[in-house]
C-alpha cells in the first residue's frame, strides 16, 4: 500500500493495553514499508528495565516524561507506525506533538475483549492493570472511562472487537485511503 499522495508519514496507535496496537503496529508496518517503534519496548530497552520495575523504582512520572521525550524525538522520522503505551496519549504535550506531527488511530477494544486477550498475558508489562486491588475488568472500565476522551480525538478510531488483527490491519489500511 503507497501512502505518498495522501503524505501520512507518521502513525500513532493509541488506545488500553490488550488492544494489539504492538501486533497491529508490526504487520500496518510492513505492509506500508514503513519502519516500526514500540513506544514501551523502546523505552524498556533504553532503561534496561521493565515497564513494572521503571513504575516502582522511578515512578510514573519519570516513566511518561521519557515517553514524551521519545515522541519529541520521533517527531522527526518519517514514514513510520508508533505503537503507543495505553496512558501516553494523557499527557496534553505528548498527545499534541503526535496530532501535529502524525496521524492518530485508536484501536478501540472493549474491556470485556481486552479481558479475554490479557488473561494469559504479561502482568510485568502492563503496571497499571494488575498491581491494584481492582480486578482486571474493573480496572479496564476504570482506565477506559479516565481515557475516553483523550482517545476520542483520534483521527480515526477503529474497533476491534471479535475481529482478529490482520482484519483489523486491513480496515486501517482500507481507512488510510481515504484520508490525505
Amino acid at each position: 500500500m503507497n501512502l505518498e499522495k495522501n503524505k501520512i508519514n507518521q502513525i500513532f496507535l493509541i488506545g488500553q493495553s490488550g488492544s494489539g496496537k504492538t501486533t497491529i503496529g508490526k504487520k500496518l508496518s510492513k505492509n506500508l514499508s514503513f519502519s516500526y517503534v514500540d513506544t514501551d519496548e523502546y523505552i524498556e530497552n533504553k532503561l534496561k528495565l521493565t515497564i513494572s520495575e521503571i513504575f516502582q523504582t522511578k515512578g510514573e512520572a519519570f516513566f511518561r516524561s521519557n515517553e514524551k521525550d521519545l515522541v519529541k524525538e520521533l517527531s522527526l522520522s518519517t514514514k513510520i507506525v508508533i505503537s503507543t503505551g495505553g496512558g501516553l496519549p494523557e499527557n496534553e504535550e505528548t498527545f499534541d506533538l503526535m496530532k501535529k506531527n502524525g496521524f492518530i488511530i485508536w484501536i478501540k477494544s472493549s474491556p470485556k475483549e481486552i479481558e479475554k486477550r490479557l488473561i494469559d498475558s504479561n502482568k510485568n508489562h502492563r503496571p497499571l492493570l494488575f498491581n491494584n486491588n481492582l480486578n482486571l475488568i474493573d480496572n479496564l472500565e476504570s482506565q477506559l472511562k479516565k481515557r475516553y476522551d483523550v482517545y476520542s480525538r483520534a483521527d480515526l478510531i477503529i474497533n476491534n472487537d471479535n475481529i482478529d488483527e490482520n482484519e483489523t490491519t486491513k480496515l486501517i489500511e482500507k481507512e488510510l485511503i481515504n484520508y490525505g
